[in-house]
């Protein structure tokens, strides 16, 4: 004869033999034929212990049998674990948003500096001064080759004109 031996639902024993006669009311023991459980499982885990079928993840996730990894969650098909996203970390409370992050689609992200202003983290002039940077940028890139074009006469100073206006409206400071 086979069988398994079980204690507060973990399987603790595979035998083969006679069951003890004198046992421990908190041991159950359990006849099977060429059993494929494994030893320290929960028996609960099973839908079939002749065969060591488990419950699918999700329900043992469900039930409470298995508990999900910190940081992780179920894959769509409810058969691994997978990382969570940066997004679904901080909904879940695992990741603490700074004063100058966003929750951008899954990830975390620094606010811009519009926003950070908006929100009171840097000054007028600090954002004012960040606008100066992103408009000598554009002027070097955008506006520097039209005046040299100017110079040469090749196309109106009026285009120039236009290109440094439109250059300060795209990146407006604030008063």
């Amino acid at each position: 004869m086979e069988y398994i031996e079980i204690k507060s639902n973990i399987i603790t024993g595979h035998y083969c033999g006679a069951i003890p006669e004198k046992h421990d009311p908190a041991i159950e023991y359990r006849i099977v034929e060429n059993c494929a459980v494994n030893i320290g499982d929960d028996i609960r885990m099973y839908t079939d212990l002749q065969t060591g079928t488990k419950k699918p993840l999700t329900q043992l996730v469900e039930e409470g049998l298995v508990p999900v990894p910190e940081g992780k969650k179920l894959n769509e098909a409810g058969t691994d674990f997978v990382d969570m996203t940066e997004a679904e970390k901080v909904a879940a409370g695992l990741i603490q948003l700074k004063a100058d992050e966003k929750v951008e689609g899954a990830y975390v992200v620094k606010k811009t500096e519009k926003e950070q202003y908006d929100a009171g983290l840097i000054s007028k002039d600090e954002y004012n001064a960040f606008i100066d940077k992103q408009r000598e940028a554009a002027y070097r890139q955008e506006a520097d080759p039209l005046g040299m074009q100017v110079m040469r006469g090749e196309v109106e100073k009026t285009e120039w004109l236009a290109k440094i206006a439109e250059i300060k409206q795209r990146y407006p400071k604030v008063e």
